[in-house]
């Protein structure tokens, strides 16, 4: 009998020791938060075992996000290559206020929290309704997301999040002749579905996967990975990889129909653009040039260019409401008689750069068709000769030198936020938007 009880607070001592020397390694997320919505967050397993250390035998089963108070977050984790099983392209995603911490342990004994999903998927006819009790997105048959439903508001509210536009040369013997061939142009509705993948829904998201390719580029593939959170945050990241040579005109992403559709009343909103174009050839700021088109609204003290999201507002050339801008932190259309914000959000303010040739073969931004567009756009307008200040800085090219030119191994990648918010009139609508792009820049992931 006394060497049972010898026995058990043996392993019961052994047991405690094992705990007490199990080691946790944390790492801190934050933003800066000024809205109240929570922040959307999404990470990858390869980047966490960047900062995690590979000389760290993490269970990865183990992982917990708590809140500044150390109590749990719910959290999901999506099985991108769905071997049933933690790998480094699947994704980790929670959303937070103020700061969140990752807390992963070498305890083996851990298993995953489960947490109930907040959304639900209904599948037809390869589309697919991802349903949450405040929205409703679906997900067409090229994995292009559009919210049809948002509080009581139904309809087209905004559609094909991230959808591409892509024009070139078909056939291009550049390198051997000088010749581009023939040109072809198409959105990512024209491309070939090579894969389509909705993972299941979970406590915080729904993502969505499509590969797709281009036929009349060969060699030119699109990936498209969307997460559909619960915030009303749409976060796109568009991978657009070559295999073989292609030359390119257009390569843009884009979301059409911001609010338009239900509401042709709609404001479009954007803070000034640093750069513009087509003042800079009236010999006028960004400013002035709104400011005479009565497009300018003052909020907080600072001046946001705001005009009816239909009306092309007497563009100085060309159809496009706007062209050759820079790209800021946000734009949106915003419904006032729904109360409704249909907004972009870039992940970090841009570079807009002082040079012109650089300035206008880089990203810069475009809204026409009552479409959000950004990206590449290397046709050459002959307008820019028309204007002193503009004049002679592409004299003596043509096409050929124009095309961005991709070889094989090479990538292109536009992350966006695509989002819808609520709002009762333009002043708070752009509070909201400059806070929430100030959260969405800010992100910051450190080890503790």
């Amino acid at each position: 009998m006394k060497k049972t009880k010898i026995f058990v607070t043996l392993v019961t001592v052994l047991l405690v020791t094992f705990t007490l020397f199990a080691e946790e390694k944390l790492l801190k997320v934050s933003t800066e938060q000024i809205t109240n919505l929570e922040v959307p967050f999404v990470v990858s397993f390869s980047e966490l075992l960047d900062f995690v250390g590979y000389d760290f035998d993490a269970n990865w089963n183990s992982i917990r996000i708590k809140d500044s108070k150390g109590k749990n977050l719910p959290y999901q984790i999506v099985d991108v290559d769905q071997n049933g099983r933690i790998s480094s392209s699947d994704f980790l995603q929670f959303v937070f206020k103020n700061e969140a911490n990752i807390v992963v342990s070498d305890d083996w004994d851990l298993d995953l929290l489960q947490f109930e999903p907040v959304f639900t998927i209904e599948e037809k006819d390869g589309e697919y309704n991802v349903i949450n009790k405040n929205f409703t997105v679906k997900v067409n048959n090229h994995g292009l997301a559009n919210f049809t439903k948002f509080g009581n508001v139904q309809g087209i509210l905004y559609n094909e999040l991230g959808t591409a536009r892509i024009a070139g040369w078909s056939g291009s013997t550049y390198y051997v002749d000088g010749k581009l061939g023939k040109h072809v142009e198409t959105t990512s509705m024209g491309l070939t579905v090579k894969d389509l993948k909705v993972f299941d829904p979970g406590p915080v998201a729904v993502t969505v996967q499509a590969v797709l390719s281009y036929e009349d580029l060969p060699g030119l593939t699109q990936k498209l990975t969307t997460h559909i959170f619960k915030t009303g945050d749409v976060l796109v990241e568009n991978e657009f990889s070559f295999s073989n040579y292609v030359d390119i005109m257009k390569l843009q992403v884009m979301a059409t129909a911001p609010l338009t559709t239900v509401d042709d009343s709609s404001l479009h909103i954007t803070p000034i653009f640093r750069r513009m174009i087509w003042s800079e050839q009236l010999g006028i700021t960004p400013y002035e040039y709104w400011k005479e088109r009565d497009a300018i609204e003052i909020v907080d003290e600072n001046a946001y260019v705001v005009f009816p999201a239909i009306d092309s507002m007497k563009p100085l050339w060309w159809g496009a409401t706007y062209a050759f801008v820079s790209m800021e932190d946000w734009r949106a259309n915003f419904s006032e008689k729904y109360g409704l914000i249909a907004a972009e959000i870039l992940p970090q303010t841009s570079v807009v750069y002082s040079d012109l040739k650089k300035f206008v073969y880089n990203d810069f931004w475009f809204y026409e068709s009552r479409e959000f567009r950004d990206g590449i756009f290397r046709w050459i307008p002959g307008e820019l000769n028309n204007y002193e200040a503009t004049k002679g800085t592409f004299e003596g090219t043509n096409e050929a030198d124009w095309m961005m030119k991709f070889k094989a191994g090479d990538k292109v990648t536009y992350t966006r936020y695509f989002s819808i918010y609520s709002a009762k009139d333009t002043a708070e609508a752009i509070r909201l938007l400059e806070g929430r792009a100030h959260e969405i820049q800010n992100l910051k992931l450190i080890v503790q």
